[in-house]
């Protein structure tokens, strides 16, 4: 590509310290970008391979009786469908191996389990796929560590440590964010403004990330970040150990907005591109409001129920005795 000259009357406007800063920042953004397609792409073709092999084998099951059937079946599966034999054999053997879904990692790649299922030993598997994910090994790197026989090498001491490591494993999000929550531990007037119900929530925060479920931890409240040198404050900013990623959360003390669903999505596009690690898994948002309309929910989410949930959340009012207690004390 040629490289556009600074004239000299534009060479005044030109600071070449923060060009080339900012020339680096959006290398680095295009790179995460192109890192975070290449990834969500091959996670698709994790899954699709193994609904395929899935598939495959269950009808292999349905005629064990007829000598054969399996050879046929996937001879022809792979004229069909223009799949290579080579591929079919390993989807099949993939499948296999990891028949239970949830024991994927989506840290891991299709090049990744193409090495891995040709391991016979189950152990020495996991201990590959531990190490995977905790070194963020490339397939080369892997590679050269298997036939460097890195397992056999290792103490068995530290394997059984390693082995004890739960990789990630692919979690249903719909199972983790609820349709509603119950706040009654905060005792918050129902007339109360989303600075009070925030305020309410940071000062109860144990109780608050109890109600969430588990794993959920908290890392901000009102977290600015800048966008076309305008800053915007994001309420509570969590964290979810078990997908992992980040939850961005939008308090609503009242009716949701379909505008609330795209701020949202704005906020969650800026961390997505900017403060996402790449071991990371995609930002979350959770909009929590007081009151929704169910049509303006399924419009406005149109192609976004795997990026933004929203939850209804219910309150209760302080006790008699309580209040009681607190005017008293204001008198």
């Amino acid at each position: 590509m040629k490289k556009v000259k600074i004239s000299g009357a534009n060479k005044s406007l030109a600071n070449p310290s923060d060009y080339q800063n900012m020339l680096q920042e959006l290398k680095g953004i295009i790179a995460n970008g192109q890192y975070q397609a290449y990834k969500a792409v091959d996670n698709i073709k994790v899954q699709t391979y193994w609904q395929i092999g899935e598939r495959i084998v269950r009808e292999e099951l349905k005629n064990m009786d007829r000598a054969g059937y399996g050879k046929y079946l996937i001879d022809n599966l792979a004229m069909d469908l223009g799949i290579e034999h080579k591929l079919m054999h390993r989807i099949i053997k993939f499948y296999r191996i990891y028949p239970i879904v949830a024991t994927l990692s989506r840290q891991l790649s299709w090049s990744h389990y193409v090495e891995l299922i040709e391991l016979s030993d189950d152990k020495e598997r996991q201990f590959y796929e531990s190490k995977i994910v905790a070194n963020s090994w490339s397939v080369r790197e892997l590679r050269k560590n298997i036939e460097s026989r890195l397992y056999q090498k290792t103490d068995q001491k530290d394997i059984d440590e390693i082995l004890k490591t739960k990789l990630p494993a692919v979690v249903d999000l719909q199972k983790i964010f609820k349709p509603d929550y119950d706040f009654n531990f905060l005792e918050i007037a129902s007339s109360h403004q989303e600075k009070e119900l925030e305020d309410k929530i940071i000062s109860n925060i144990e109780y608050f990330l109890k109600e969430l479920g588990n794993d959920f931890m908290f890392l901000g409240r009102q977290v600015p970040i800048l966008i076309d040198n305008e800053k915007h404050y994001i309420d509570l900013v969590l964290y979810h150990r078990g997908i992992p990623c980040v939850v961005l959360v939008d308090l609503k003390a009242d009716k949701l907005d379909s505008r609330d669903i795209g701020q949202m999505n704005k906020y969650i596009s800026y961390y997505r591109h900017n403060r996402q690690y790449i071991y990371e898994n995609d930002t979350i948002g959770l909009i929590i409001c007081k009151e929704l309309g169910r049509e303006e929910v399924i419009y406005a989410l149109d192609g976004l129920e795997e990026k933004i949930f929203v939850s209804l959340y219910k309150t209760k009012l302080p006790s008699e005795e309580r209040i009681k207690r607190a005017v008293r004390g204001i008198n």
